[in-house]
């Protein structure tokens, strides 16, 4: 076993650092999360440095790395602002990765190439109101073919990302099938100007920069080159992104739980009481320890599901121990936070506040723990299905 990284991933880690001190410190961060507002150039400044391009392939304007770059990257990012983080994960870990494996070549040179140069963004939009995990069970937006179009109406819930994305994903039906409801979904890909395309935003606890909305589509007419993938053949285009998201979203929360044991260490060392440094006390020492073994055991897990992806191999069950691992030892991480900043932590003035609000919603998005539990209970071992 070899648990170092490459040269380039050395030079790539490096890059992210300083990326992150110099364009996105967290004081700038903490702004950003006030005026609930993304400055427009941050996407474009990691592309100029080469971070929108670092997993994507050398043909399209990538430098050809693999899932562990965009690991590197997601981390690193999500130090000071998973936020962040999630905006560069859905253009790179969903967008990209369903292009790669299912668009058409000329969807891959226009589309890939366009994100490499920061020039194109994606959101999102498959969750159904009141249908939340049960994609299948509460897809109601439907697509009709019309000539040598598609006509889209429904509704979707917490669509991600539009308040930067040009282009959106969108998961319809297309057909039914009453003994198999995975069959018949179709995805689109929709520039967010589109005629009967209307949305809301959605006011949030956390990750209030990077907007959700709420998406009416109403006789939206779209072309045929618009599908991504097969028509009819959406679920198995939406699975094949799946290992690829879990890993994103625990690459994320290693990285918040990393900021967030950074500005307790910190706090500790400065902080005095009863005539010493509060971290010489035995109390907030055991805590620490706690949270630094479980956001390493967190960080293997994620690398080891990251690298099994990029061989080629079977990563789900890693994929989905990852990401529950990960999130639930950050959300302890922001706890344990916290209590260690006491009065402190509950200001606007300190970062934890804002760490303990973004981890919230990665608990239960893009799929709940519970889910994950009841997916590693099952193949990895051999329970029978729970749901």
């Amino acid at each position: 076993m070899d648990f170092e990284l490459t040269e380039h991933q050395r030079l790539l880690s490096d890059l992210v650092t300083k990326f992150v001190e110099k364009e996105m410190p967290k004081d700038a961060v903490a702004r950003w999360d006030r005026d609930n507002e993304l400055p427009n150039d941050l996407l474009d400044k990691m592309a100029e440095v080469g971070l929108m391009g670092a997993s994507l392939p050398e043909t399209y304007g990538g430098t050809g790395g693999g899932i562990i770059e965009e690991t590197i990257v997601l981390e690193g990012l999500a130090r000071h602002s998973s936020t962040v983080a999630l905006a560069y994960g859905l253009d790179v870990c969903f967008g990209a990765v369903t292009l790669e494996r299912h668009g058409t070549e000329e969807q891959k040179r226009y589309f890939l190439t366009g994100l490499a140069r920061g020039e194109l963004h994606f959101a999102l939009s498959l969750t159904e109101p009141g249908g939340g995990t049960d994609i299948l069970g509460a897809m109601k937006t439907v697509a009709r073919e019309d000539g040598d179009d598609w006509i889209i109406n429904g509704a979707k819930v917490f669509t991600t990302g539009l308040n930067i994305a040009k282009w959106i994903f969108v998961v319809a039906r297309t057909s039914r099938d009453a003994e198999k409801p995975s069959r018949g979904l179709t995805v689109f890909l929709i520039d967010k100007d589109t005629p009967g395309i209307r949305y809301n935003k959605i006011d949030k606890l956390g990750s209030r920069f990077l907007h959700s909305y709420e998406v009416v589509y109403e006789d939206v007419r779209v072309p045929k080159a618009s599908i991504v993938g097969a028509v009819g053949r959406g679920w198995p285009t939406i699975l094949d992104t799946l290992n690829n998201e879990r890993i994103f979203v625990a690459a994320v929360c290693c990285g918040l739980g990393q900021g967030a044991l950074e500005d307790a260490l910190q706090y500790a060392k400065e902080r005095s009481a009863f005539g010493r440094p509060i971290g010489q006390f035995q109390a907030l020492q055991h805590q620490l320890a706690d949270r630094m073994t479980e956001l390493e055991s967190a960080r293997l897990l994620t690398y080891k599901a990251a690298w099994l992806q990029d061989q080629g191999r079977d990563c789900s069950l890693y994929a989905a121990m990852a990401k529950l691992h990960a999130s639930e030892s950050a959300f302890r991480m922001t706890d344990t936070g916290m209590r260690i900043l006491a009065g402190y932590g509950f200001t606007m003035e300190y970062h934890m506040q804002r760490y303990y609000r973004d981890i919230r919603q990665l608990i239960f998005a893009p799929v709940t723990n519970e889910m994950s539990k009841n997916f590693i209970a099952q193949v990895g071992g051999g329970l029978p299905k729970s749901y």
